[in-house]
């Protein structure tokens, strides 16, 4: 060791490492200076500069069409804003997306780019929000125009006009050209008074026509304040100052970007030359180290390579789990390894001399054969899946690599073949494949094949023109197979469908399980709907035969729901997500049947969650109120009750009838909370009215969803509990489609309502599809007539039909009436005549608040007509005086509207008051029966007049004279309520005191 020097690091050894120290330090921060320039040259993106210059020309071309909107609104009295108000929306929803500005800004342009997006961004909204005022007053204003214009039309041309002086109508009609002039006018100057003596009859149409004048300019003063303020918000000034500010910070990151770009191309150039440089160093290197590798490699070979090369060939020869065949050139086997034999099943003997065509199975075809050798002789080696057959006959797969073994001079002297039996791995990926693209149950593809097929559907859809039908098809009426055998049974029968379906397909369709007791079927290459419908109808049949290997016969049905691409041009997962959709609308249906996809229908279902949402935060927050409408005995003259009506006090619309908000929620577990708030709140309020000395009882309206719930029943017990001096005051109406969807359950719980002392009314009888048995196995004690027939009672004989039919079955089977839609006086008294004594509408009261109900209850009147006829009967033949007085009635209504509509006048035959329906009954019946009474002649006399008023209008509307025309309806009408007078005259003296008369 002593006469051993050690290096040191100022020598030869020491100077390199440094060098190579120094180099490595260099190259590092060249590769960071570059990584550095080229961040810096690439930090301004072409597509985030262009999608910013293209928000601020939307903002700034949207903003002008806002301003469009608005002077066309404001000038052209446009009653429709829909495109203002999407305008706004969208100026809105991108003002939001101005900030913040693009990264790439400097720091010196950044903030006043994000200044200025944020003030543009106030700026337009609160544009946004002094445009919805503007379409408030705008619209408020437009109304008051078009009434101003009715108002003054009854002045001039209604029955107060005759009363009119000359100077009067023209001091009217400059108040009203002044007024729409200052309204629609540039120059707007308030109108002078209206300088007219209003005494009298005309004392109130002219206070009215002055107030409206007074709102007219109200309105018109707080449009003007809404522009000024729109025009002090300067939006355009805004978004072009934002545009400058943005296109200078631009500009500079550019250029900056560009001084980047220019020293990294400076740092390239010199980073190439180090890079060459050290590459011909190492190179040089190599080469030295090369020689030195060489040199031991041939030493150490030489030592090794006799006593170790033949064992370890040998060894592995015979060990190798893969069997290995040696060829000489012509492919003659020289030898083969025990695995060989394993595999093959031929000995070593028996192959020996042999050539492998022995092995081959016949699988491939000479093609397959031709590509392996000349793979063989242009790379000397081949691999790949080869089928062969052993020597029991058995085809088998294996894996087989053959390389060429070549001389110095690059002949081939022999052929090395290394092969593996891959049959356990093919029957593995069969079992796989079949796992992973196939239902256990019913061998059909599942989800995964389902998507890859649909994609491939999509594809051919497109390019070949045709129909694509994407079903979802549910089972109705599997459940209870379930419940009632067991799943064993289940699932025979969903293997029975799979195969029926199956069966009904074409070839190329597709029918897959995706779980529970949902299909879906992919039809391609259809041409039309109808050929779509046609297979459905067939699918939908197959499903319902009888279903075989069950205890007792039995069969289900089908809900298929249908969307079809490329009309519905969506991905996979939306086109399935339609059919499902549409699937539930044919359950919702009915069942047993298909519904195609409806667009229109998804955009109504989304809006209809949003409904659902808001209405149950207004449940939440108190919004719901409730109003009572009134429940009268006509014949009595006594109030018997009141229906509760929820209303919604909406914080922008104000307050909203049932009807505009409860059908979206009907079908929703919203309905559930609604029903039990509207039966609590009713019970308090019934409780409050008790304490003041009323007790009355109030029914409310139960959805069918909220009725058939399991412990609805306890629902209402607990709620009674909660205010047992009321309980018996309840009732319940249900609606008759509700109570027909389960008539059994239905009836079991009306009777448990009445066991409870609440009796249950059937709602809006007729207008559903009741039958005599449905009506007698209900337990009801109370039918409501539609609305729709009562309240054309007056003009409608096919009204009047059903409407004494149902009164007449009703009593028939012991169940009390009450007629909904009493909109006038006249209404109740036919109704009396119809011998219906209970009513609820508008002609007795309309839905009131709660602190509304005992005021109106003390001062409450009946009807004087009403009065008249309650005590009174008619039999079948004189009740033929009221038919011949709605159809009178219904003929000048028709009269009218011709008028008013400026339409030929119906009924030709105006000369000969024999020929219409009233004249032809008279004639035949009525002048003879009733020839004793004195009214007979009237009705005659006045008949024949009202045939002459209308030959008059007729005449008029053949010379094109409508305004006349429009003036002498007063006198058709006047005719006609002399003869209605005339005809109830009649009735009053032909009608026979009742049996049950009550004082």
């Amino acid at each position: 060791m002593s006469g051993t020097t050690a290096p040191r690091f100022g020598g030869p050894a020491g100077r390199g490492w440094r060098a190579r120290a120094g180099i490595a330090l260099l190259m590092a921060l060249a590769v960071g200076l570059f990584a550095v320039l080229e961040r810096g040259a690439s930090a301004v993106p072409a597509g985030v500069h262009a999608a910013y210059s293209e928000r601020l020309h939307d903002v700034r071309s949207l903003n002008a069409a806002v301003d469009r909107d608005l002077l066309a609104a404001r000038w052209q009295r446009n009653r429709h804003y829909d495109d203002l108000t999407s305008h706004t929306g969208q100026l809105s929803q991108l003002a939001g997306q101005l900030a913040p500005p693009p990264s790439f800004l400097l720091d010196r342009d950044a903030p006043t780019v994000a200044a200025e997006a944020d003030a543009l961004a106030a700026a337009l909204i609160e544009k946004a929000d002094l445009v919805d005022q503007f379409r408030r007053e705008n619209a408020v204003l437009s109304n008051s125009l078009n009434y101003l214009d009715a108002l003054t039309r009854e002045l001039l041309d209604g029955p107060a006009a005759e009363r009119l002086s000359a100077t009067q109508r023209e001091a009217i009609g400059r108040y009203a050209r002044q007024l729409s002039a200052g309204t629609l006018g540039a120059e707007r100057h308030p109108p002078p008074p209206l300088t007219l003596d209003g005494s009298g009859v005309l004392a109130e149409p002219v206070a009215q026509l002055r107030r409206h004048g007074a709102v007219l300019v109200e309105r018109e003063a707080r449009l003007d304040a809404l522009d000024r303020q729109l025009l002090a918000l300067g939006t355009d000034a805004r978004v072009d100052a934002l545009a400058h500010h943005y296109t200078a910070g631009h500009a500079r990151a550019a250029a900056q970007a560009t001084r980047y770009r220019q020293a990294l191309s400076a740092v390239s150039v010199l980073l190439a030359g180090a890079v060459g440089w050290l590459l011909w160093h190492l190179a040089r290197a190599r080469r030295s180290l090369q020689r030195t590798h060489a040199e031991l490699a041939r030493l150490y070979d030489a030592q090794l390579a006799a006593q170790q090369l033949l064992t370890l060939h040998a060894t592995a020869f015979r060990n190798a789990h893969d069997g290995i065949t040696l060829t000489d050139a012509q492919g003659n086997i020289l030898d083969v390894n025990p695995a060989f034999t394993r595999i093959t099943g031929w000995t070593r003997e028996e192959v020996i001399g042999r050539n492998p065509r022995v092995l081959k199975s016949g699988y491939h075809d000479d093609a397959f054969y031709r590509a392996m050798w000349r793979s063989i002789a242009d790379t000397g080696r081949w691999s790949g899946e080869i089928w062969n057959r052993n020597r029991e006959g058995a085809i088998y797969p294996e894996l087989l690599s053959i390389a060429a073994v070549r001389d110095a001079e690059g002949q081939t002297r022999n052929f090395v073949a290394v092969f593996a039996d891959i049959g356990h791995l093919k029957h593995q990926e069969r079992q796989l494949k079949q796992l992973a693209y196939f239902d256990a149950l019913t061998e059909l593809p599942n989800r995964k094949l389902l998507a890859e097929r649909l994609g491939h559907g999509i594809a051919q859809a497109r390019h070949g023109g045709r129909l694509l039908a994407v079903c979802l098809l549910d089972l109705d009426g599997f459940k209870p197979i379930n419940d009632q055998w067991g799943h064993e049974a289940g699932d025979r029968v969903l293997v029975e469908i799979g195969q029926r379906l199956l069966r009904a397909v074409r070839g190329g369709d597709t029918v897959a399980r995706l779980g529970g007791d949902e299909f879906a079927l992919l039809l391609n290459g259809l041409g039309s709907v109808d050929e779509v419908e046609e297979v459905l109808r067939r699918l939908i049949a197959v499903v319902a035969q009888p279903l075989a290997g069950l205890p007792q016969p039995t069969t289900v049905s089908a809900s298929v729901g249908v969307t079809l691409f490329p009309a519905d041009d969506e991905g996979p997962d939306t086109l399935l997500r339609h059919a499902d959709q549409a699937m539930y609308q044919a359950k919702q249906a009915g069942k047993n049947g298909y519904r195609f996809f409806n667009a229109e229908e998804d955009r109504h279902q989304r809006h209809r969650h949003g409904h659902v949402a808001r209405l149950a935060d207004a449940l939440r927050q108190g919004e719901l109120v409730l109003h009572y409408q009134p429940q009268v005995d006509l014949r009595a003259g006594r109030v018997v009750g009141a229906e509760a009506l929820i209303r919604w006090q909406h914080p922008q619309r104000g307050l909203l009838a049932p009807g505009d908000f409860l059908p979206q929620i009907d079908d929703a577990e919203l309905i559930e909370s609604v029903g039990d708030w509207v039966i609590e709140q009713a019970l308090s309020q019934l409780d409050a009215w008790h304490a003041a000395g009323q007790r009355l009882p109030v029914s409310v309206n139960i959805a069918g969803r909220h009725l058939q719930q399991r412990d609805f029943i306890d629902r209402l017990q607990a709620a009674q509990a909660r205010h047992p001096a009321v309980a018996g005051l309840l009732a319940l109406e249900v609606l008759e489609t509700t109570a027909l969807e389960d008539i059994v359950r239905t009836a079991r719980v009306i009777d448990d309502c009445r066991a409870l002392g609440v009796s249950v009314a059937l709602d809006d009888f007729g207008a559903g599809y009741s039958s005599l048995s449905y009506l007698k196995r209900l337990p009801i004690e109370l039918i409501k007539i539609d609305l729709g027939f009562v309240r054309e009672l007056p003009t409608d004989l096919d009204n009047l039909i059903i409407v004494r039919g149902v009164i007449e079955l009703a009593r028939a089977f012991g169940r009390q009436v009450l007629a909904e839609g009493i909109e006038s006086a006249l209404h109740g008294r036919m109704l009396l005549q119809l011998d219906g004594d209970l009513a609820q509408g508008h002609g007795i009261a309309r839905a009131m608040p709660a602190g509304d109900w005992l005021p109106w209850l003390a001062a409450w009147r009946p009807d004087p007509s009403w009065q008249a006829v309650a005590p009174l009967h008619w039999s079948d033949t004189d009740r033929q005086l009221l038919t011949a007085e709605i159809q009178l009635r219904a003929w000048v209504e028709q009269v009218q509207r011709a008028v008013l509509e400026q339409r030929p006048i119906p009924h030709q035959h105006f000369g000969d008051p024999t020929r219409c329906a009233f004249g032809t009954w008279f004639e035949a019946d009525g002048r003879l029966r009733y020839a004793a009474h004195g009214a007979t002649a009237r009705i005659d006399a006045l008949h024949r007049q009202l045939h002459r008023e209308v030959d008059q209008l007729d005449g008029l509307w053949r010379e094109g004279r409508h305004a006349a025309m429009r003036a002498g309806l007063s006198a058709l009408l006047a005719v006609q309520d002399e003869l209605a007078a005339a005809l109830l005259s009649l009735q009053l003296a032909v009608g026979r005191p009742r049996e049950d008369a009550r004082p």
